[in-house]
C-alpha cells in the first residue's frame, strides 16, 4: 500500500495557479438559442443496462433528441421487440442505434468492448448513462455473503469501471462531456417494508463515487498529479498532469418504477404501499425519467456537476 505525503509546499506547487496556464476557459453555453439547449445531435451516448426497461426507455429518448446511442447489456441482445422499437426511434432524427454485449463487473470485457465501440462512430462519445444494476432483499442476519458482495460489485464497482472507461475515451477524443449515474432515493432513505440493506448502501456508494468523480474530471485545480510519493521516490513529481476538457458527473435517483421486475412486490401488496408513501400517490413509469436524463446529459445542466437530481414523487421529503 502506497501513502502519499505531502508537505504545504508541495501542494501549493500542484496545484494549478491560474485557469490560464492549464488553457480551461470553456465558455458557458449563454449564446446557444433555448430550442437548442436539450438537442443530444453530434454526439455519441452509452447506456449501461441498455436492454432493461429503463435503458431502453431513457436510450430511446437519446435517439429522440439527435444522439447516437450504444446500448450496453449482458444480454447476447436486446429482446427483439424492444429493438424494433429503439430502431423506431432512429428514423425522425437520422441517430443510430447500436448494440454491444457487455459486463460491467469484467474489466478486461469492458476494454475489449470500448475497442470495438471506438471504430465506426459517427460523433465522438460525450455522454454516458449508467443503468446497470442488481438488487436483492434478505434480512440482514441472514444475508449471504457472496450475495452481498454480487450486488456491490455490479452496482459500485461496476459502475466505477463504465464510468472509468467511457471518461478515457472522452480524453482520448480532447472532448467534453456528461456522466449520468442512476442511484436510486434508497442511498438516501431505507426502503420500508422491504429489507435491502446491499442495495441501498451500493446506491449511497454512487452518490458519492460521482462526488468524487465530477471533483476529479471537472477542472485540472480539483486535484494532484497522479504520481505518488514512496520510500524510494520521497517527493511527488511536480509535472503537471495533461490536461483534458471537463467532464460533468452527477446521479439520478429514481423513486420506485414500475418494471417488469416490481411484478413480485406488486402481488405481494407493497407497490400499493410504496405508492401511499410519497406524494403523489403513485409509483413512477420509465418513461418519466426521460426528460431528468435529457437534461443532466445535455447543455441546459451545463453548471451542474457533482450533485444528486431525486426525482421519486416526494419520498423523500415527508
Amino acid at each position: 500500500m502506497t501513502i502519499n505525503i505531502f508537505s504545504r509546499e508541495d501542494l501549493s506547487r500542484l496545484r494549478p495557479q491560474s485557469e490560464n496556464e492549464f488553457n480551461m476557459t470553456h465558455l458557458a453555453p449563454t449564446q446557444l438559442p433555448t430550442k437548442d439547449l436539450f438537442k443530444l445531435d453530434r454526439r455519441t451516448v452509452l447506456v449501461s443496462g441498455g436492454a432493461g426497461a429503463v435503458g431502453v426507455v431513457v436510450g430511446k429518448a437519446i435517439l429522440e433528441s439527435g444522439g447516437d446511442v450504444v446500448f450496453l447489456d449482458q444480454l447476447p441482445s436486446v429482446p427483439e421487440d424492444r429493438w424494433r422499437d429503439i430502431l423506431a426511434s432512429t428514423e425522425a432524427t437520422n441517430s443510430e442505434a447500436r448494440y454491444q454485449q457487455l459486463d460491467v463487473q469484467d474489466e478486461a470485457t469492458i476494454t475489449a468492448a470500448m475497442n470495438q465501440i471506438r471504430f465506426g462512430l459517427r460523433h465522438p462519445i460525450r455522454g454516458l448513462v449508467s443503468c446497470a444494476a442488481i438488487s436483492g432483499e434478505s434480512d440482514a442476519c441472514d444475508y449471504p455473503a457472496s450475495v452481498f458482495r454480487q450486488i456491490l460489485d455490479v452496482n459500485i464497482t461496476g459502475t466505477f469501471l463504465i464510468a472509468r472507461a467511457v471518461a478515457d475515451e472522452m480524453h482520448r477524443a480532447d472532448v467534453t462531456g456528461s456522466i449520468v449515474l442512476i442511484a436510486s432515493m434508497s442511498g438516501h432513505v431505507s426502503n420500508r417494508g422491504i429489507n435491502t440493506s446491499a442495495y441501498n448502501a451500493s446506491k449511497a456508494a454512487v452518490h458519492q463515487l460521482a462526488r468524487s468523480l465530477a471533483a476529479e474530471w471537472g477542472h485540472p485545480q480539483n486535484t494532484f498529479p497522479g504520481s505518488t510519493a514512496t520510500a524510494t521516490n520521497p517527493s511527488p513529481s511536480t509535472e503537471p498532469r495533461k490536461v483534458y476538457p471537463p467532464i460533468r458527473v452527477n446521479t439520478l435517483s429514481p423513486g420506485h418504477i414500475n418494471t417488469p421486475l416490481s411484478e413480485a412486490a406488486r402481488v405481494r401488496g407493497l407497490t400499493d404501499e410504496w405508492a401511499n408513501q410519497n406524494m403523489l400517490g403513485r409509483i413512477s413509469q420509465p418513461e418519466e425519467y426521460r426528460a431528468p436524463v435529457l437534461f443532466l446529459l445535455s447543455e441546459g445542466s451545463s453548471y451542474m456537476t457533482g450533485a444528486d437530481l431525486r426525482v421519486d414523487g416526494g419520498h423523500c421529503a415527508w
